[in-house]
């Protein structure tokens, strides 16, 4: 009875390991295609959410003139140090939406419409959105801070000869997820998660972090990423039956990275993202590479 007692006493202050929390499976019927994922239901008291949408109808492409057509759920957690008497830390939330293929602003690499199913496209698509819903955003925080880099969006750099994706590479269930990054204001972190669903919409998942002030934010994303990694574990899809995006998502996108897509584009890419002279000022960083590399052989008079 002693051992008992004990035991529940370090289970309430948290001087134990504490347990995963709790998840509990949702599903979204998106015009045939069931979207389904899990979470965890200690949602914050503080900031009370609408009801879950359980079905859309996502072919009608007009609906979604109406800027809040497409948003499926809203969800806090407040998250804290573990035992009953952890530290706040700050809170996390969660957004999921579906959404349409955007039109074709940046013409960052080409002037048509998007395709979702081109890989590369998509990407581009990806980024084309978080340009128009972040630039704003950042155009007013450069005024505040010109040093600032909070909502600025990249597609790509270049590492030697080599371009790199700003996008990163994820695989929930056997199904091909792109996520990406974007800081914000006082510590902010903005993490998305985008899939396509079929040739015209794609399913968007955003986890915005806020660390409360005076608060390590490594500290806080630690303790926050074990609700977020529990959520993203469980996303899955069941399309619908001839749905063409299954075999892309669950087969041929995942044989390949980021990285590797732009590689097999390089030469359709490189010039429209770094200049007509890109090639002449590679050659030229080889050359003083090499030639810095010499000096550095060569034995000291």
């Amino acid at each position: 009875m002693v051992i008992i007692m004990i035991s529940g006493l370090n289970q309430f202050l948290g001087l134990s390991a504490n347990a995963a929390p709790k998840i509990y499976p949702r599903q979204i019927d998106l015009s045939g295609n069931i979207f389904s994922f899990s979470m965890p239901e200690n949602f914050s008291k503080n900031m009370p959410a609408e009801n879950m949408v359980e079905v859309l109808d996502i072919g009608d492409l007009k609906k979604f003139d109406n800027p809040e057509y497409g948003n499926l759920i809203r969800r806090w957690w407040d998250i804290k140090k573990p035992g009953f008497f952890g530290k706040e830390l700050g809170t996390v939330m969660m957004d999921i939406s579906v959404q349409r293929v955007p039109d074709n602003h940046r013409k960052l690499v080409h002037d048509n419409p998007y395709d979702i199913t081109d890989r590369l496209d998509f990407l581009l698509l990806i980024n084309d959105k978080l340009h128009q819903r972040y630039d704003e955003l950042y155009e007013n925080q450069r005024k505040i801070d010109q040093y600032s880099n909070d909502y600025s969006i990249d597609f790509c750099y270049l590492v030697g000869s080599k371009l790199k994706s700003h996008y990163r590479d994820y695989q929930f269930n056997n199904q091909k997820w792109i996520g990406y990054t974007i800081t914000a204001p006082d510590a902010q972190l903005i993490v998305g998660l985008v899939t396509p669903i079929t040739k015209n919409n794609f399913i968007e998942l955003v986890f915005t972090f806020s660390p409360n002030t005076n608060v390590v934010p490594n500290e806080f994303l630690r303790e926050a990423n074990k609700t977020t990694q529990l959520i993203e574990n469980s996303l899955k899809i069941d399309f619908f039956k001839n749905n063409t995006i299954q075999n892309l998502i669950e087969e041929e996108w995942l044989s390949a990275t980021n990285n590797e897509v732009l590689a097999a584009h390089k030469d359709r890419v490189i010039v429209p993202l770094f200049g007509p002279d890109i090639y002449q000022r590679l050659e030229q960083e080889k050359k003083d590479a090499l030639k810095l590399q010499k000096e550095l052989e060569s034995p000291l008079e």
